[in-house]
Parts: structure tokens; sequence; C-alpha cells
């Protein structure tokens, strides 16, 4: 039996304590500053509560994720320390944090999934999670939509980004418009994820030459459109895009046959697939032989 390997916790790194405001901080899948990088700030909407004098003084709790990242070096891997119990909701078109800058790493300190993780809303049908800065990770939250046709709810274009160990919810139909969309993203690795989505398009769509060495390891992908559903993973067929498509499992709403299955070179594949092998795609020449069983409801 394939066992899925934790990728989620093998690319997060620690800073020695001495070099950072604080002790490294534990998370469910281990500490996350990486080299050169320090805490910018916490996060929670609510504010500090009883027993956390420690924030009062240090002047590092802020209200909102874009407050944090504005106390994020370019370049330089600070962490925006997400606390449960935050919300945020994002009701206006265009990306929902202005202050992204390049090596921001956004982490959650919840279980995601859990009612209390820090939690991140899109309330608009322009709204955007919009990766579009270089090795910027999002790990360990809650996004959710029960906005109907959002155009670009998660859009990842900056070189060295990642999404790992977040429960994207989207409970209202996006149409035609994927939920994740990849777009000319050099070495973008997507892991452990829950994925709930209601769309036409496919879930994750991967597009442009400049997408290669992209890993999309060890998710689960649940597809609740129940008619004219997509792909799970869908790569386009462009010259150029590379990388691995692994251990990942799609659960499909449609019953009988559907149009949903890991499309990794334009011949899709369909029904309930569990992808449990490796499979390269080397600039879409080689198809993937992909494990397939029957659909279920």
């Amino acid at each position: 039996m394939s066992t899925v390997p934790n990728f989620a916790g093998n690319f997060l790194s620690n800073l020695p304590p001495a070099l950072s405001n604080y002790a490294a901080i534990a998370s469910p899948w281990g500490t996350f500053v990486k080299p050169g990088g320090r805490i910018a700030a916490y996060v929670r909407s609510t504010g500090a509560q009883d027993g956390e004098d420690h924030f009062a003084a240090s002047g590092m709790l802020v209200a909102s994720i874009n407050e944090g990242l504005k106390r994020c070096r370019s370049g330089h891997n600070d962490v925006v320390v997400v606390l449960p119990g935050h919300t945020e909701t994002h009701s206006v078109t265009g990306a929902i944090w202005a202050n992204l800058v390049a090596g921001a790493q956004i982490i959650g300190m919840g279980r995601p999934g859990a009612t209390n993780n820090p939690n991140v809303t899109l309330a608009h049908t322009g709204a955007s999670l919009a990766l579009n800065v270089a090795n910027v990770t999002v790990a360990g939250l809650n996004i959710n939509t029960a906005t109907a046709s959002t155009t670009g709810f998660i859009v990842v274009t900056g070189a060295g980004c990642t999404l790992a160990s977040n429960f994207i919810n989207i409970t209202a139909a996006l149409g035609a418009n994927p939920a994740i969309a990849v777009t000319g993203a050099a070495n973008f690795i997507m892991s452990g994820n829950h994925v709930v989505a209601d769309c036409t398009d496919p879930i994750v769509e991967i597009t442009g030459a400049g997408t290669t060495n992209l890993a999309i390891v060890g998710n689960f992908l649940r597809q609740n459109q129940g008619t004219g559903a997509t792909d799970f993973v869908d790569i386009a067929d462009t010259d150029g895009i590379s990388g691995i498509v692994a251990y990942n499992l799609g659960k499909t709403a449609t019953a009988g046959t559907p149009g949903t299955g890991f499309d990794l070179d334009a011949a899709n594949i369909i029904g309930r697939v569990l992808n449990q092998e490796n499979y390269a795609v080397d600039n879409i020449a080689t198809s993937g032989t992909l494990a397939t069983g029957g659909a279920f409801a």
C-alpha cells in the first residue's frame, strides 16, 4: 500500500531562537521560520485574550493579515502567524492582501477545517487570493467563499509559491472558473490541502509555459458539481509545463461516468481516481497512466 509522504512538513524549517523575536513556534506540521526570516506579526481579529499580556507588551498583535504583511521585509521569509479565532471577510474586487511581499509566510496556527481555525472569506465575485509575488507560503488556513462565480478565487503567478495544509471550501457554484489557477508560476507546490469545490472548470487549472517543476502532492480534491464537472487537476497542452502530480485523491459528486479526472496532457481520464503513483509531466509529451475506479455519488 502506498503511503502519502509528509511533504507539508518537510519544506518547513526553523530559525535558531537567538535570531528570532521569539523561540520558534510549533505547528501541527512542525516549525516554520525559514533561515533568514523572523516572526513579523501575530494576527487575530478579536485581539488579545486572557493571559496573553505578552502580546500587549510586544506590540506584535494586529487585527488583519494585511496589517501583519506590512511588517514583512521583502525577500526575507518573514512570518505572519495567524492565531486561532481569527476571521476576516473581503467584500471588494481585487487582491485581498494588498501588502503581500516576496517571501512572506502566512501560517495558520489551528487545525484546518476546525471552526476556530483562522478563517479567510472571499465575499465578492471579484475578490482574489492572489499569490502574485515570489516565494510566498500560505499554510494552515480555512479559505472559503459562499459567493457564486468568483472569478479569481486563488490565483498563483509568482514563482516558488506554496499552498500547504489548507481547508479550501467553496459552497457556491464558481461556474466556469477554477478554484485554483496556476499561470506561468515556476516551482509551485500544492501539498496536503483539502479542497471542496463546485465548478464546471477544473478544480486546479495549470497553464503557461513558465509553470515548470510544479508539485501537486497529497491533496484531497472533492468536486461537488453535479453535472458538467471537469477535471480535478487539468494541465494545459502547452510545451514547457513540467512537474509531478502524485498521491492525490479525487472524489466527484457526479453519478455514472463523469468527465472528472486528472488530465495531465489533454487526455481526460474519467471516474474516481486514486492518483497513487508518481507521474512525471514533461512538456506534455508523455501520458500519465492512472489507476481509475467507478464514480460514486
